[in-house]
């Protein structure tokens, strides 16, 4: 059993030396041990005599790298106070795993991890909703059909990888494709994490398959089913504000997300700009997009409404233009999705939404690019409407060198598509594509 000054580099370069395992025992460190495995697993130990007896024991603080030396340092200290002051804590650990909840894992991940992810809001709303069964503002859903198949009363002690399995299953079952994906990734990244910490013993979904990636959407609405739609979304049985979200989907090609989340600090109307700053893009790319007339008077329409509630509720404007309930955040895309959901309709076997085949805010993002692109607007404007940083950022010389914001060539395609939308909603106005138009 050599003892060694523990370091990253040999933490990363040790080996066994010879048999089945080797154990480095740290020298600054008393007890805290690195096991080697001929197969190349590492992990930390703290080796400590049980009080009251003569008995050594080894306690697993965690797997290496996913506990890093530092935090196994800090834990194997800790650890050695509890025997200074007569407890076990290989019994502590086992008395807390045991009253230790998935719920309780998965608050602690959220508050110790997750919450310092860009998407960590996206993280909590998911593991929250199909994990531990509860709201964003903690409380338990109602699902009298156990749709969501909750496991977060379940104790970690007892949880097996089928538990787990169940709860994404569920997801799948109830048509949410592309969420199970990612909560499957989610519950992947919290149970190596926790393993890393000690808080589990084994990594649950090692060589669990993830689910199916769902095909890739292609769908865009003809011209029309735009009108269709459009005439349609005016009478639906929704919010108003809603409603509005999904007109401006369509006029900017906007992500629904982003745009739901819109802050009257994100605009300026007298210019007719809308600024996105890199915290609220999905690809942390700050954007500014041009807003054609069109999407300038639904957002005033509903500024206009938000502070005549706010007047009567006796409170200050909400800062957000679509204010969610009680006003202290904003409607959610996942609120836009099941309201356009609810409008499905059924008749003789033949799914509508609005009227027309069934389709999602995020393919009114996709007509917005295509019908732009009809209409002779450059693929690379789009891109940059659309903030595809893929394309507008692809080469060294875009990234670094070429700056223009491009703003004008935007103003002009999207007043473009919005003067072909007035044309669809009126019943079919010539607008002239620009490659036609005289310059």
């Amino acid at each position: 059993m050599p003892k060694v000054a523990l370091t990253d580099r040999f933490c990363q370069a040790a080996k066994v030396r010879e048999g089945r395992k080797t154990d480095f025992f740290d020298s600054s460190t008393t007890g805290l041990c690195l096991r080697v495995s001929a197969g190349g697993a590492k992990a930390f130990f703290l080796v400590f005599t049980k009080p009251g007896t003569d008995k050594r024991a080894w306690l697993k603080l965690g797997r290496y790298p996913d506990l890093s030396l530092a935090k196994a340092r800090e834990a194997a200290k800790g650890s050695r106070g509890d025997v200074t002051d007569g407890l076990d804590p290989i019994a502590e650990k086992r008395a807390e795993a045991a009253s230790m909840s998935v719920t309780d894992l998965v608050e602690n991940y959220l508050a110790r991890r997750a919450s310092k992810n860009r998407s960590g809001d996206e993280i909590a709303r998911r593991l929250r909703k199909n994990v531990s069964g509860r709201d964003a503002e903690g409380r338990k859903i109602d699902d009298p059909e156990n749709v969501t198949r909750p496991i977060g009363e379940m104790k970690l002690a007892a949880l097996h990888r089928r538990d787990l399995t169940k709860a994404i299953d569920a997801i799948t079952d109830r048509g949410a494709a592309t969420e199970a994906v990612r909560v499957f990734e989610d519950l992947r990244a919290m149970v190596r994490w926790a393993r890393g910490r000690g808080d589990l013993d084994a990594n649950l979904m090692e060589g669990m398959q993830p689910p199916a990636k769902p095909v890739e959407r292609d769908r865009v609405l003809s011209v029309d089913e735009i009108r269709t739609m459009w005439a349609a979304l005016s009478k639906a049985d929704m919010w108003e504000g809603t409603r509005r979200v999904i007109r401006l989907c369509l006029i900017l090609g906007a992500r629904v997300g982003e745009t739901s989340g819109m802050t009257r600090g994100e605009l300026d109307l007298d210019r007719s700009l809308w600024v996105l700053p890199p915290e609220r893009v999905k690809n942390a790319n700050g954007h500014t997009l041009p807003l054609p007339a069109m999407a300038v008077d639904i957002i005033r329409d509903q500024m206009a409404e938000a502070e005549k509630l706010a007047k009567r509720m006796d409170r200050e404007p909400s800062p957000f233009i679509f204010p969610g309930v009680g006003a202290k955040g904003s409607i959610g895309g996942a609120a836009i999705a099941k309201a356009l959901k609810r409008q499905e309709i059924t008749v003789k076997g033949k799914t509508t939404i609005l009227g027309v085949e069934p389709f999602t805010a995020h393919d009114l993002r996709r007509t917005a690019a295509t019908r732009m692109e009809e209409l002779g607007v450059n693929p690379f404007v789009i891109a940059h409407i659309l903030n595809h940083v893929s394309m507008t950022r692809a080469s060294v010389t875009s990234r670094i060198y070429a700056r223009h914001s491009y703003i004008p060539e935007m103003t002009v395609a999207l007043s473009l598509w919005a003067d072909r939308l007035a044309g669809i909603m009126s019943g079919g106005a010539n607008v002239v594509p620009i490659a036609g138009r005289a310059t």
